[in-house]
Order: C-alpha cells, then sequence, then structure tokens
C-alpha cells in the first residue's frame, strides 16, 4: 500500500498557483508576466500582490491557506496582475498618484487615517475591476461556487458603527460604509443572489443608526455600480477626483 506524504505550505500554494494560471489562461486571461507566490503566517490581509523588478509577487497568509479558498483567492490576485498589464486606468500608478495628492492638498488632508480611508476607497475600485474578470473565471472553471462568494462578501459587512465621539471615529464609520457598500457592489455586479436579503439586511442595520449616512451610501454604491468596463485615463481621473472629494465631504 502506498503511502502519501502531507504536502507542505509550498507544495499547497505551488499546486494553486498552477491551477489558478490554467484557469485564468483558458478563460481567456493569460498573464505574460513572471509571477513568484510565497506565504507569510500572518500578514493582516488574507493576499496581496506587489511589483518586483523580476516581475510580480503575490503574498498569501497562512489564514488563506487554511480556508479551503487559495486558488479563489489566487485567481482574484491573479485578476489584479491582468489589468495592470493590460494597462488599465485603475492601475495607472501615476494617475492614482496624481490625483491622490491633488485631493489631499485641496481638501488640507493631514492625518495619515484619513489617507488610509482615501486609499482605501482606491483598493475597493481595483478590486471591483480585478473581480470583474475573477468572476468570469469562477464561472467558467467552476472553482468558486455562489455560495462562497455569498458567505465571503457577507462577512464583510459590519452592522455597528463606531459611536462618533470624535472627527476620527466619523472617518472610520465612513470606511466602514465604504466596506459595507463595496461587499453590497460586489454582489449585485456578479448576480450573486443575496440569501434571505441578509447582506441588505446588515448593511440597513449599520445604516439605521447613522440616519446621515443613507444618501451617502446611496451616492457611493451608485458610483461602484456605475464604473464601466471601457473607461480612459481622462474619464477615470476626472470621476475618481470627484469621488474621493465626495468621501472626504461626507465627514465635513
Amino acid at each position: 500500500m502506498a503511502i502519501r506524504g502531507v504536502l507542505s505550505d509550498k507544495d499547497i500554494v505551488k499546486n494553486a498557483a498552477q491551477n489558478a494560471l490554467k484557469m485564468m489562461r483558458d478563460s481567456g486571461y493569460e498573464i505574460s508576466g513572471s509571477l513568484e507566490v510565497m506565504v507569510e503566517p500572518e500578514p493582516p490581509f488574507m493576499g496581496y500582490t506587489t511589483q518586483r523588478e523580476a516581475g510580480h509577487l503575490i503574498v498569501v497568509s497562512g489564514m488563506a491557506l487554511k480556508s479551503g479558498m487559495i486558488e479563489g483567492l489566487l485567481i482574484h490576485e491573479m485578476s489584479h496582475i491582468y489589468r495592470a498589464e493590460k494597462n488599465h486606468p485603475s492601475y495607472n500608478e501615476n494617475l492614482l498618484d496624481r490625483v491622490t495628492n491633488n485631493v489631499i492638498r485641496k481638501n488640507m488632508i493631514t492625518e495619515d487615517y484619513q489617507v488610509k480611508i482615501l486609499q482605501q476607497a482606491i483598493n475597493h475600485i481595483q478590486d471591483l475591476y480585478a473581480d470583474d474578470i475573477a468572476f468570469k473565471v469562477f464561472e467558467k472553471s467552476k472553482s468558486f461556487t455562489e455560495e462562497q462568494s455569498f458567505t465571503f462578501f457577507l462577512d464583510w459587512i459590519k452592522e455597528r458603527p463606531i459611536d462618533p465621539k470624535s472627527t476620527k471615529d466619523k472617518w472610520f464609520n465612513i470606511g466602514i460604509m465604504l466596506n459595507n457598500c463595496f461587499a453590497i457592489n460586489n454582489l449585485s455586479r456578479h448576480n450573486v443572489r443575496d440569501i434571505g436579503n441578509q447582506a441588505e439586511n446588515k448593511a440597513q442595520r449599520f445604516l439605521s443608526q447613522n440616519i446621515s449616512m443613507k444618501e451617502d451610501f446611496s451616492y457611493c454604491k451608485n458610483f461602484m455600480i456605475g464604473l464601466k468596463e471601457n473607461t480612459n485615463d481622462m474619464e477615470f481621473e476626472r470621476d475618481l477626483a470627484e469621488y474621493l472629494t465626495t468621501i472626504i465631504g461626507l465627514v465635513k
């Protein structure tokens, strides 16, 4: 009787990366640059992608390995890489830096936590564009079920705001609202059924404790759901500047 050895984390990631690359390629989204995948035991995220001189690096967490969704995570990160390789406006670093710096200067943003919320808003846009690809790969490869997608994004949504005792707390509540809006919109963009209306109900329970944010939520939801596939640098730069400026205005 043959005895099978236990795969190491490195082997699991290697196999998952090979499978994910094949699924991307089979779905028409082949990555052309070199790619390395590595594991960090406890990074602050499930995973992230960064650029190196030699090519792209995807870092996945130990938690992601244990989740059973490692291939789904890799496809999401590879979708970011594909967008960057195709020079999508939302991955134009010069454009993003120019818009962010101009908005920060004009609105006299000085605190690190404020800048992080604005960066969070940009990350949501990039994630939505990446997931527009990832969900096509999931559908074709049948690698990630609708139920898994629903459960994943449902966990993003928080029902309780921070008691707004300071301007900083107000900014953090804007961050929660943006996260909730992102999750709702990802479900909507990819026609993932909101089982029992749970996602919408959670988001509304948050808003019921922040009545003034209901219109803000609606604005952000419409912006995210309206992100167009075929946009150019000039159009995207204009829309992003308006969006970030509006987010700053929500606190005021």
